[in-house]
């Protein structure tokens, strides 16, 4: 039992606890533990909030103290309406008002997930479903990925994700289909980015197999005249945005080879996204 103030233990509740000053809190996502402490209930019942709907629901409460999480934060008011997190055993962040703090913790929340994920492999890539297959389209932040998966999905696409195409090990692709970070004029047109349905799309509910790997950037003007590559060399190229290399090469590498070995992989620089999504599903109608 965890202790509170004076040795004495007090459960908060089913699954928030006292410790010390703290309000905590424990999570399993996709099979990585994570404790979270805050110095009020208020705060903690937030944390939880933004947590869960980072990772689209799959939170899963833990029994008060029935285990040591693997990953732990500490999140506390610093005054003046300003907030300190902690990443245990990691580094500490700044002080950065309640909104600035929460989109960090989510942030930090993501990539821990997307590491030590237990059983799935996060690539980061833009997901849509044509056909009734998977295209991915890897690409790290900044890369145009998010405006091209929303013109896909504009024009019938079926959406799966725009950050993370996540992968099991019978080599199919599974939703991660979060509302879409959009940019207004630099800025994002909420905090929690904009749903899909806005653009007139639908959201994947099922795994399905991988169809194609369109590895590709932006170029002003450019012509998509893609070269076709081996499976073998399309896994060396997705090798630089799968996240959990550092962590299982070995398991990696099997999920990846399970994914991609039917897959037709193209890679080039593409121009306008509009132009190009119409170009990819006339390519997808014949080859799939």
């Amino acid at each position: 039992m965890l202790e509170l103030g004076s040795n004495e233990s007090q459960p908060f509740g089913e699954f928030y606890f006292v410790e010390g000053d703290h309000i905590k809190f424990a999570i399993e996502v996709y099979g990585v533990s994570v404790s979270v402490a805050a110095d009020s209930l208020v705060l903690s019942e937030r944390l939880f909030e933004v947590a869960d709907r980072a990772m689209l629901g799959q939170c899963r409460l833990l029994d008060a103290g029935s285990a040591i999480a693997e990953h732990e934060f500490v999140i506390t008011e610093s005054g003046s309406g300003n907030y300190e997190l902690t990443s245990v055993g990691e580094y500490t962040t700044a002080s950065g008002d309640l909104r600035q703090t929460l989109e960090l913790f989510v942030r930090i929340l993501r990539i821990k997930i997307s590491q030590f994920a237990k059983g799935r492999v996060f690539v980061h890539s833009g997901v849509i479903s044509w056909g009734g297959k998977a295209i991915m389209i890897p690409g790290n932040s900044g890369s145009g990925k998010t405006t091209l998966v929303a013109e896909c999905v504009k024009r019938g696409a079926l959406y799966f994700s725009d950050e993370y195409a996540v992968l099991a090990p019978d080599g199919l692709v599974h939703p991660f289909a979060r509302a879409l970070s959009i940019t207004n004029g630099g800025r994002k047109w909420s905090e929690d980015g904009i749903p899909v349905e806005k653009l007139g799309g639908r959201a994947a509910t099922e795994p399905v197999e991988v169809g194609a790997v369109v590895l590709t950037s932006y170029e002003p003007g450019a012509e998509w005249q893609p070269e076709r590559l081996t499976p073998g060399n399309g896994i060396i190229e997705v090798i630089s945005h799968t996240i959990p290399m550092t962590i299982d090469a070995e398991f990696s590498l099997k999920v990846l080879k399970s994914a991609l070995s039917r897959a037709i992989i193209l890679r080039g620089v593409r121009g306008e996204a509009s132009d190009f999504a119409e170009l990819l599903f006339s390519f997808c109608n014949r080859e799939f």
